[in-house]
């Protein structure tokens, strides 16, 4: 009897640590848990701050307000200026006079988010790795312009300067930074050889109404350089 009772007593003392242990596991499984949920927090809430903190560091900055004048050349013709059919929600949109007005709001379209990805958000242009999307077509590398298979590129000047030649870009094209004043830009689908002309809206720059100190007089518009490979010739006029 004896014996039986130690070993009962042993028994009962092996399920209760037991127990104890299971008890102090749970206890350390909480405060665990809970340091976990904060560290994650704030590596969640520092990313966001140096997201933004970089944005706001680089132009465009929130309060800036750069233009850009810009066209889509497709084949030999430029397509009609797009608009902003759901609003201006970011600050980087158009007025359907084929000007980008680029006024970020937030940290989502400033700095290195000024993006031309950005501006097609506001007004239905779409890009992809080597095409992009626009009025529910879409322009990609091997485009049948007229019998002779294009490409698709962005064409960069400066307004001021269409006579030299343009940056000529074809790759990450949604990716293009919109950080300048007075840029004039043409995203085009060509073929090999032939280089657009400058947007034809570069005029309208010298006469905004949506910046300080607009009037409504009509400014001189500058004569347009024109490329002599172009398919068509442009000659600006007075707006």
């Amino acid at each position: 009897m004896g014996k039986s009772s130690s070993a009962k007593k042993v028994a009962r003392a092996a399920r209760a640590g037991g127990g104890t242990t299971k008890s102090k596991n749970r206890n350390l499984l909480f405060p665990v848990s809970v340091a976990a949920i904060v560290v994650i927090g704030v590596l969640i809430v520092g990313f966001a701050r140096s997201t933004n903190s970089t944005s706001a560091e680089v132009a465009p900055k929130v309060g800036d307000h750069f233009h850009a004048a810009y066209g889509i050349y497709v084949c030999d013709k430029f397509l009609d200026p797009l608009t902003d059919p759901g609003g201006d929600t970011l600050g980087i949109h158009t007025h359907g006079d084929g000007i980008i007005h680029i006024h970020p709001f937030g940290g989502a379209a400033a700095g290195k988010n000024a993006t031309l990805t950005t501006w097609g958000k506001t007004d239905g242009l779409s890009f992809g790795k080597d095409s992009f999307t626009v009025n529910g077509t879409t322009y990609a590398n091997g485009y049948d312009c007229n019998g002779q298979p294009a490409h698709v590129a962005l064409y960069v000047w400066n307004a001021d300067d269409t006579s030299a030649a343009p940056e000529v870009i074809t790759s990450d094209i949604g990716g293009f930074r919109l950080d300048k004043d007075r840029l004039a830009i043409v995203l085009a689908v060509v073929p090999d050889g032939v280089t657009p002309p400058p947007p034809t809206s570069i005029p309208t720059l010298d006469n905004l109404s949506d910046v300080p100190g607009a009037t409504t007089t009509t400014a001189a518009a500058p004569q347009i350089s024109v490329p002599e490979d172009a398919s068509s010739t442009t000659v600006a006029t007075a707006q």
